[in-house]
């Protein structure tokens, strides 16, 4: 799990998915918008994805575990919205981080 200095806040939330622009990938659609701070992050997993709390509870732990594996080689400045789709419960970890890199390298997020 990312600490909390390093996951968005709901008004961050309201800023980013209003402002922020998007990148698609087949398993994740982020938004993201540049700011003066460090970088930040947060992680949505709707019910069409998961049905029970449980569920989307360790899809979102999985998805803030693999942001911080990556966190070190992502650029300061920016914040971003993750809102995860159908078919990531089914990846492994490995294969989930991978993923995640590189659709921050799509939208870019890493250096």
């Amino acid at each position: 799990m990312l600490p909390k200095t390093k996951r968005l806040t709901t008004k961050s939330v309201d800023l980013v998915m209003e402002k922020g622009r998007m990148t698609h990938s087949p398993l994740f659609v982020i938004r993201s918008i540049s700011t003066q701070e460090t970088s930040r992050f947060s992680v949505s997993v709707p019910k069409k994805v998961a049905k029970t709390a449980v569920e989307r509870n360790k899809i979102r732990r999985q998805v803030y575990s693999g942001i911080k594996k990556i966190e070190h080689s992502i650029k300061s400045g920016l914040s971003g919205m993750i809102v995860v789709k159908a078919g990531a419960q089914k990846l492994s970890f490995e294969s989930l981080i991978s993923e995640i890199k590189s659709t921050f390298v799509k939208s870019g997020f890493l250096k």
